[in-house]
């Protein structure tokens, strides 16, 4: 049996993924409410964090961990292929499936 300090890794990034958008989409939406501004894009923050699940069950953990790597430390391709060892056309096309999926997901709300 495998342990994890923290946890099976596909459940960390799964909610590491819900808490950051939740906090984003909390602090938005008291925004909206102090200034009255327009919603703006907070439905489809909700839509996506509510549809979360769909994504993680579709799609594998090392492409969403990739697509963390890549979009929360801001890293290039090039610096993701260096930390990984990865080839760039692998890391391109496991982050664009992540991505679809929530392009999908988003342009239904």
């Amino acid at each position: 049996m495998v342990r994890y300090y923290w946890g099976r890794p596909q459940d960390v990034i799964r909610w590491y993924l819900r808490g950051t958008l939740y906090l984003s989409a909390q602090s938005r939406k008291s925004y909206i409410e102090k200034i009255g501004a327009e919603p703006g894009n907070l439905p489809r923050l909700l839509k996506l964090l509510n549809n979360l699940d769909d994504i993680f069950d579709t799609l594998d953990t090392d492409s969403i961990a990739l697509l963390c790597l890549r979009y929360v430390e801001l890293l290039s391709i090039a610096e993701t292929t260096k930390r990984t060892g990865l080839p760039a056309y692998q890391i391109t096309a496991k982050t664009g499936k992540v991505m679809k999926k929530a392009k999908e997901i988003i342009s239904k709300a």
